[in-house]
């Protein structure tokens, strides 16, 4: 009888142990379970708020460009717009209450004035609403084959009335047959902007376009004979964050709003640029466009 007891106990002892092992292993695995789900929830949510961080730092990004725009935009329309606006106004006021005592030949100077002060403007606001047009990060831009040389004859027939009024030559030593296969309206701009500056700042003499084939691509100097920049002044240029106003060389419009136009123009192609100039000795802009 004593036997059968202790063979008993000895049993149930060993039903005991192994429902024990039993909870516990499935304690464990229930453990690990509960802990490998946390973890997962856990790195669901870091990537969660990792792209949460990433889309308010967008957002954050594009409301800081869209504040620069817009300051960038009232400084250039409070100097470069209202003034000449204004100068407009006031000399066809003039010419209207005062004509009788205005001499012909004073007449005809401010009626050039005006001629010259609202190209001046048609230039300015073409440029705004290029570099606006380009600011949509989203647009679809298609490569495509063009000539360069032809194209700096385009750009310099634009300028040809500014360029003779101040007794300015053009010279276009591109390359014949210097086909490039990029962006095509870009690069137009680009120049565009470059010839601009370079009458702006040339009182008289020549502005040169030269360009030809590398191996890697095409190089595109615009050089004028103009005041000249200083190391100061080259520096503030090539700053990521420079200064767009009409007072930036000399109290004179052009390199604001134009340089801030190449590099976005450039940033879009792939291109880099150079500046060389000295005070009085005019300025060139080299620009290396990859042909791929």
């Amino acid at each position: 009888m004593f036997f059968i007891v202790e063979e008993s106990t000895t049993i149930q002892w060993m039903i005991i142990a192994g429902i024990s092992v039993v909870v516990i292993v499935a304690g464990y695995f229930a453990i690990k379970f509960i802990v490998k789900k946390v973890i997962v929830k856990q790195q669901i949510l870091r990537l969660l708020l990792e792209r949460k961080a990433r889309e308010i730092h967008k957002k954050n990004e594009a409301l800081e460009k869209s504040n620069m725009i817009q300051t960038r935009l009232i400084s250039i329309i409070s100097h470069d717009i209202i003034s000449p606006l204004r100068f407009i106004h006031i000399s066809c006021n003039h010419l209207i209450e005062e004509q009788s005592d205005v001499s012909r030949e004073m007449q005809d100077e401010m009626i050039g004035e005006i001629s010259h002060t609202s190209k001046e403007l048609e230039l300015l606001s073409t440029n705004i609403m290029n570099w606006i047009k380009y600011q949509n990060e989203n647009r679809r831009m298609i490569k495509e084959e063009f000539d360069l040389h032809q194209m700096a004859n385009q750009i310099f027939g634009i300028f040809q009335g500014l360029a003779r009024q101040k007794n300015i030559t053009f010279k276009n030593e591109v390359h014949a047959g210097s086909v490039l296969y990029q962006y095509m309206e870009p690069v137009k701009i680009v120049l565009y902007n470059l010839i601009l500056n370079a009458l702006n700042f040339t009182e008289k003499g020549c502005i040169t376009i030269t360009g030809g084939k590398t191996k890697k691509g095409i190089l595109v100097k615009v050089k004028d004979e103009g005041k000249g920049m200083t190391v100061e002044q080259i520096d503030n240029v090539m700053s990521e964050h420079f200064t767009v106003s009409s007072a930036n060389v000399d109290n004179r419009k052009g390199h604001g709003l134009g340089y801030l136009i190449i590099k976005d123009m450039l940033r879009l192609v792939d291109a880099k640029f150079v500046i060389k100039s000295k005070r009085g000795h005019g300025t060139s802009v080299t620009i290396f466009l990859p042909s791929k």
